[in-house]
């Protein structure tokens, strides 16, 4: 005799946990329904066999990490770079905006107006 026992609390034939049963993503097939075949049995291997290895190949890289910076030289030799820029702004007069420029060395220029044109 056996008895089936459903992991939302019900007997799994019914009762308490019938809705929920429905739900049961991960059901037991019976050793009678089952068959192993050699395709079933290649597959399963060569599926562990690659996990193990995506397992010990990130182990490795998480282990063996380095830290590395670059610098590279801006091979342009003006000491300003030409920006052109339009910007619409409906709700704002031209005297409440300014344009403010940061760069990468951390170089901060602000209300810059020289050869800025404003239109209203």
């Amino acid at each position: 005799h056996t008895t089936i026992m459903d992991i939302n609390g019900g007997n799994g034939y019914g009762g308490k946990g019938r809705r929920r049963g429905s739900t049961d993503f991960y059901r037991r097939v019976p050793k009678e329904m089952t068959e192993a075949t050699k395709v079933g049995v290649i597959m399963s291997l060569l599926s562990v066999i690659i996990m193990i290895l995506l397992f010990c190949c990130e182990t490795y890289s998480f282990l063996h990490t380095s830290l590395r910076s670059d610098i590279e030289v801006d091979p342009n030799a003006q000491e300003l770079l030409k920006l052109n820029f339009n910007v619409t702004l409906f709700d704002v007069h031209c005297d409440f905006v300014s344009v403010d420029v940061w760069d990468t060395l951390g170089t901060n220029l602000q209300n810059v107006t020289k050869d800025i044109t404003k239109w209203h």
